[in-house]
């Protein structure tokens, strides 16, 4: 569709922001980064498009690319509350949430009361079938500490030390809370998911 849109440049740029808006933007009920990969593409190796316009749907195609569905999640050190550290890879169970978060966020407080209170996401951590690592992505620790008592003990509640994630991007936070569901392999099974989502794909499995 978009290469045929390339035959009037209005139209290309009028579908183009269509695409970004309704597959990209993270509050956009259609989010699919897997469904918007093919309209940057086209993008990038369109002819009607000069270097600058370029600049944008190329910064766009390289973040969507990391982390995708099927594909293994990028490996990150992080950091406890006592100051110890892990890493992605060392957390052993058959599903990781990886839980970006910032506990002054609202749409943060609202996701980790469903998490904290549902009973199917409860039971598996207690099992230990699910490990949900909470990771605060910026830099500002006092306003972590101030609630860490507020998250299961059963949570590994982090942040990021070494300030990799969002310096170099190696997860794409365009909002806050970013979910990834992961595998035992650390093979991502969804990716910016809802707590509903969630809840779906694990009423699923279990049926």
């Amino acid at each position: 569709m978009l290469t045929n849109a390339e035959a009037d440049s209005t139209i290309f740029n009028y579908f183009t922001g269509l695409y970004e808006k309704y597959l990209y933007e993270p509050n956009s009920p259609f989010l699919n980064e897997e469904y918007f990969i093919p309209a940057l593409e086209v993008m990038v190796n369109s002819g009607l498009l000069d270097n600058t316009a370029k600049i944008r749907p190329a910064y766009l195609l390289e973040l969507a690319s990391r982390n995708r569905v099927n594909h293994p999640a990028t490996d990150f050190v992080y950091t406890l509350a006592n100051g110890q550290t892990g890493n992605l890879y060392g957390i052993k169970a058959d599903y990781t949430l990886l839980y970006f978060y910032n506990p002054d966020c609202h749409a943060c407080r609202e996701v980790s009361d469903e998490l904290k209170a549902s009973s199917l996401v409860t039971g598996m951590t207690n099992k230990g079938q699910l490990k949900v690592l909470a990771v605060y992505p910026d830099q500002e620790l006092e306003a972590w500490r101030n609630h860490l008592s507020e998250y299961p003990a059963n949570w590994i509640n982090s942040y990021d030390g070494e300030m990799i994630i969002k310096d170099e991007e190696i997860y794409d936070l365009k909002a806050i809370p970013t979910l990834y569901l992961l595998d035992k392999d650390k093979k991502v099974i969804l990716k910016d998911l809802t707590y509903i989502q969630l809840e779906n794909y694990f009423t699923g499995l279990n049926k």
